[in-house]
C-alpha cells in the first residue's frame, strides 16, 4: 500500500519509517526547501525512545545523547536546593531511560532510517481528495506540524492555535562553562518569580539550556541581537549560574518560542474519505511542560504500526484494503490515541500555569514549598503514570 505523509518533521519521519519497516511505500512531502530542527534540543522520555528502538534506532540514541541521572530544583536567587533526586528508580520502573538529544542529531537519525523513500521538498499541501479515477497514495498521514494547512479539513472546523502565555528561549551551551556549578549527569532547574531556567545534558559535552518567561503575546523582541539584554532584564539578578549562562550562550544559536498548544480537536481521523489522519503537533499540538510533544508524535507513528498489522494491511496481499477496512482502522486510532493526547495536552496546560504563574499566584508559591519537601517520589510518580500509559505494545 502506498502512503502519503505530509510533513518531515519527527513523527512523520517515524511514520514512514515504521510502514516501511513492513513493506509499505512511503512517500513524503514537505513545504520548506530545507529540513533544519526548530530549537536546540530535545528531551525524549521513556515512552518515546521505546518507539524509537522499535524503529531500530536505540544505539544511535545512546551515543549521541546526554546522561540524565538526575534532577534538581534549584531557588531562583541563593541557588539553594529545593530537591534533588536520582531518576535511576523511574527508568527502572518502567524499564527505559529518558534521553535528552539535539535534534539536529535527531533529525539525522530519522532522516537515514527512512531513506531510501523519497522526500519532496517544497511542497505545501493545501488539501487532498478522493477520486476513483486517480490514486496517488492509498491513505494519508497528516503530520504537518501545529501550523497543520490540512486539519481544519479532517475535523470539519476552524481549529486556532492558543498562546499558552510565556516565551521560551533555548539553546545550546558547553558544560565546561559551568564546572563546579552544575553537575554533568543533572538536569537542573532554576525557579522562581514564575520564571523558569534550565540546563538538561543533551550530549557528553553540551547542555540544552531554555529560560522560560511569561509575557504578553508579540512582546518579547525578535532579533537576536537583542536576546542576551532582553534575558538579563528578566533574569539579571538571578543565581550566577544563570548569570554565567546569559554571558556565554550564542544568540544566533538561540531559538526563541511564543508557547502555543490547541484544544482538543473534535476527531483526529476523516472517516468520510477513510483515507485520512492526523498525528503529532497537527493533531495534539501541546505545551513542553511534561515533554510529551515529541514522545506523543512517536507514539502515533507506533499505532498507526500496529493498526496496520491488525486489520492485515500487508504489501504481500493480492489486493488493496477496501475503505471500510481503513475506516476500521481510524476508529481503532481514534479510539486509541484521541483521549490519551487530550489528557496530556491538558495536563501539560495545567502544569504550565502553575509552573509560570498563569493562574493563581498562591498556587505557584505553593508549588515553591512543595519541592522544598519532595524527595521525588511524588514527581516521578507523575512521570510513571504518563510514560506507562503509552500503548500496550510498547
Amino acid at each position: 500500500m502506498k502512503v502519503c505523509i505530509i510533513g518531515a518533521g519527527m513523527g512523520g519521519l517515524a511514520a514512514s519509517i515504521a510502514l516501511q519497516q513492513d513493506g509499505h511505500e512511503t512517500v513524503v512531502y514537505e513545504r520548506v526547501s530545507d529540513l533544519r530542527p526548530i530549537g536546540a534540543a530535545i528531551s525524549v522520555w521513556c515512552n518515546g525512545i521505546k518507539v524509537l528502538a522499535k524503529l531500530g534506532l536505540l544505539k544511535e540514541v545512546e551515543r549521541v545523547s546526554g546522561r540524565m541521572d538526575m534532577m534538581s530544583y534549584r531557588k531562583w536567587d541563593s541557588g539553594e536546593v529545593y530537591c534533588d533526586f536520582s531518576l535511576l528508580p523511574l527508568y527502572e520502573e518502567v524499564k527505559q531511560r529518558a534521553y535528552p538529544i539535539a535534534r539536529s542529531e535527531l533529525q539525522k537519525m530519522l532522516l537515514d532510517a527512512n531513506a531510501p523513500a523519497p522526500i519532496h521538498l517544497q511542497k505545501r499541501a493545501v488539501s487532498y481528495s478522493t477520486s476513483e479515477d486517480v490514486a496517488y497514495s492509498d491513505f494519508v498521514v497528516i503530520a504537518d506540524g501545529t501550523h497543520s494547512k490540512l486539519r481544519d479539513q479532517v475535523t470539519k472546523t476552524e481549529i486556532q492555535r492558543d498562546y499558552v502565555g510565556y516565551v521560551n528561549w533555548n539553546g545550546p551551551i558547553e558544560m565546561k562553562e559551568f564546572e563546579g556549578l552544575i553537575s554533568k549527569d543533572n538536569w537542573t532547574q532554576f525557579v522562581g518569580e514564575g520564571k523558569r531556567v534550565s540546563l538538561m545534558p543533551m550530549s557528553a559535552t553540551h547542555y540544552y539550556f531554555f529560560f522560560d518567561v511569561p509575557l504578553p503575546l508579540s512582546s518579547a523582541p525578535k532579533n537576536p541581537e537583542e536576546y542576551r539584554s532582553t534575558l538579563t532584564k528578566h533574569f539579571g539578578h538571578w543565581h550566577p549560574a544563570v548569570q554565567r549562562l546569559i554571558e556565554q550562550l550564542d544568540p544566533f544559536k538561540v531559538a526563541r518560542v511564543e508557547i502555543h498548544d490547541t484544544k482538543t480537536l473534535p476527531t483526529l481521523i476523516d472517516l468520510e474519505s477513510g483515507r485520512a489522519l492526523l498525528i503529532g503537533d497537527a493533531a495534539h499540538a501541546t505545551c513542553p511542560d511534561l515533554g510529551q510533544g515529541g514522545c506523543q508524535a512517536f507514539e502515533d507513528a507506533f499505532v498507526l504500526q500496529q493498526l496496520f498489522r491488525e486489520h492485515r494491511i500487508s504489501p504481500a496481499s493480492a489486493t488493496k484494503p477496501d475503505v471500510e477496512t481503513l475506516r476500521a482502522v481510524l476508529r481503532d486510532f481514534q479510539d486509541q490515541r484521541g483521549q490519551r493526547t487530550a489528557e496530556l495536552v491538558l495536563r501539560a496546560r495545567k502544569r504550565s500555569g502553575v509552573t509560570h504563574q498563569l493562574g493563581d499566584p498562591q498556587e505557584t508559591l505553593d508549588w515553591y514549598e512543595e519541592l522544598k519537601t519532595e524527595d521525588g517520589t511524588g514527581i516521578m510518580s507523575g512521570m510513571v503514570k504518563t510514560i506507562l500509559g503509552a500503548p500496550a505494545q510498547l
